[in-house]
């Protein structure tokens, strides 16, 4: 690939994973704004917006840092914006999972009738809850990635034996120069980003589709009741989809690090193609869960019809459910 291909398949990548959450962040804003509320489901759409943009843009900016100097990472002391392009990178995915997170469980308590006590209290408290969580993941973030400034190597470089071109050097591993336990930080880092929201996102997404499955059935022969479970359904299909983009990008990435690790060759470009293809499928999907949103890009594109037509469709607006 030429120099303008590089340059154009970036820009491309980064059109597609910020446009969207730009569009769902200023039009959330803008009801806010009008209705002087902020509901739950508006501050989560606010958060994942944020990130996913810091998260395209950074990850843009460490694949240009790379690209400038292919050697980047064997120079002593790593440079500070490659530091702060880590840090970012991985703070704002964290914020962006745990988010997705938060809003399948948040589907799911106002969605599924629990007979629990507790559940029920709960679902009264619901937003609260959510909205304390959600502001409590960011300042975990914030906090827990600050090591990633310490990141830096060994003193020594080691060339690779049976090549000589500069282009083949092994650097050596990056480690933590503060005094810590890398491989209990690296092993808590890794249940953070993965496990634990899986174990969130899974039960509350498939606790959804029995339910509403059970519902749609027990009510097939009340249309009218039927057709207002409808955006109940959109709502499990949304979610499920945001599990599923959240397992694949996850997979990519976790596969490019894991090759990077055993000193295997893998281009950046899959780096900064896994992190578009998240941001801009969570805003895509978010976008289409949202009646609010919908109409206004059905106005921005200038399609009348279709604005109509999505003012009347099974959508769910940006005040909670």
């Amino acid at each position: 690939m030429t120099f303008v291909g590089h340059i154009l398949f970036f820009v491309a990548l980064v059109i597609v994973g910020v446009s969207g959450n730009i569009f769902n962040f200023i039009f959330t804003i803008q009801q806010q704004v009008k209705t002087r509320t902020i509901q739950t489901v508006g501050l989560i759409l606010n958060v994942i917006s944020i990130s996913n943009i810091i998260l395209v843009l950074t990850t843009f900016a460490l694949v240009l840092s790379v690209f400038q100097n292919a050697q980047i990472w064997c120079v002593r002391p790593y440079p500070l914006a490659i530091r702060i392009e880590a840090y970012l990178m991985m703070t704002c995915s964290f914020i962006s999972f745990w988010a997705i997170a938060w809003l399948s469980l948040f589907y799911c308590i106002k969605v599924v009738n629990f007979s629990s006590e507790c559940f029920r209290a709960l679902k009264r408290n619901i937003s609260s809850v959510i909205n304390a969580a959600v502001l409590l993941s960011c300042m975990l973030s914030v906090l827990l990635f600050f090591p990633m400034f310490s990141l830096d190597i060994v003193d020594s470089l080691e060339k690779n034996d049976n090549v000589s071109s500069i282009t083949n050097f092994t650097c050596p591993q990056p480690s933590f120069t503060i005094q810590m336990n890398p491989n209990a930080y690296i092993a808590a880092i890794v249940c953070l980003l993965c496990p634990i929201p899986l174990m969130i996102m899974l039960p509350t997404s498939i606790r959804m589709v029995a339910h509403l499955c059970a519902h749609t059935m027990a009510l097939k022969k009340n249309q009218t009741q039927v057709q207002g479970s409808d955006s109940y359904v959109l709502v499990c299909k949304i979610t499920i989809s945001l599990v599923g983009v959240y397992l694949s990008t996850l997979c990519i990435v976790g596969l490019f690090f894991i090759i990077r690790i055993i000193g295997e060759f893998i281009t950046y470009h899959t780096l900064a193609s896994a992190f578009s293809f998240y941001s801009g499928m969570t805003s895509l999907l978010l976008t289409a869960s949202n009646r609010y949103l919908k109409e206004k890009l059905w106005s921005l594109l200038c399609c009348r019809k279709a604005e109509e037509q999505a003012g009347k469709s099974q959508t769910v607006v940006t005040a909670d459910v």
